[in-house]
């Protein structure tokens, strides 16, 4: 597995990001990036920031805070048998907050992860695309809503109780369709180390 080297953004050199600007990493004054939407920042077009930001995903986890968090923590090592018991919100990315959630970057897994993920009301996952891995999802609480393919012109909504799956490759945002209620779900993806492999899809380009 190669290790990703995160890029540091200075607000001196690039300015407060415009919204939305999905980012859930900064800390000592500098941005970590996420998934972003936007056209043009600073005058650098989106399609080269794009590639920059899909390398960006830091090995290093932060917490919803900012701080340093230690996903083994969380971790009960049975010999063989890694329990997870605390699965509320720990991090954050692209507007959905997580629990520590079971992965390679805490268990052995080279193949698998499943996180329990927390949309906020009102929220929106912005437009991005998983490469080469599977996700299926359980909602437990609230509704969404894809909006998904070329474009995302395409829309769908799942509710608690509900089952589904994300082909690899498919452009996708996602909403919570509530202002006022969380949205909890499971997500399992056949990709140890969760969101590396997702890049950001620019609903606008075709």
């Amino acid at each position: 597995m190669s290790v990703l080297v995160p890029i540091k953004l200075t607000l001196s050199e690039a300015g407060e990001p415009p919204l939305p600007f999905s980012v859930d990493r900064r800390v000592d004054g500098q941005y970590f990036g996420s998934v972003c939407g936007f056209s043009t920042w600073n005058g650098l077009k989106s399609a080269d920031l794009y590639g920059m930001l899909a390398r960006i995903m830091s090995e290093s986890e932060l917490s919803l805070t900012g701080e340093q968090v230690d996903l083994s923590k969380y971790i009960e090592d049975a010999g063989g048998i890694h329990g997870l018991r605390n699965i509320d919100r720990v991090r954050g990315w692209n507007n959905i907050e997580y629990g520590a959630g079971l992965s390679g970057k805490n268990t052995p897994s080279t193949g698998l992860s499943m996180n329990k993920a927390f949309i906020p009301p009102g929220g929106i996952a912005k437009a991005h695309i998983h490469v080469d891995f599977d996700v299926m999802i359980f909602l437990l609480k609230g509704s969404v809503r894809h909006e998904f393919g070329p474009g995302c012109r395409k829309s769908v909504v799942h509710s608690a109780g509900d089952m589904f799956y994300i082909e690899p490759g498919l452009p996708h945002e996602v909403f919570n369709c509530s202002d006022t209620d969380w949205v909890e779900a499971i997500v399992a993806r056949s990709d140890a180390s969760e969101w590396q492999n997702i890049v950001p899809y620019d609903r606008n380009s075709e």
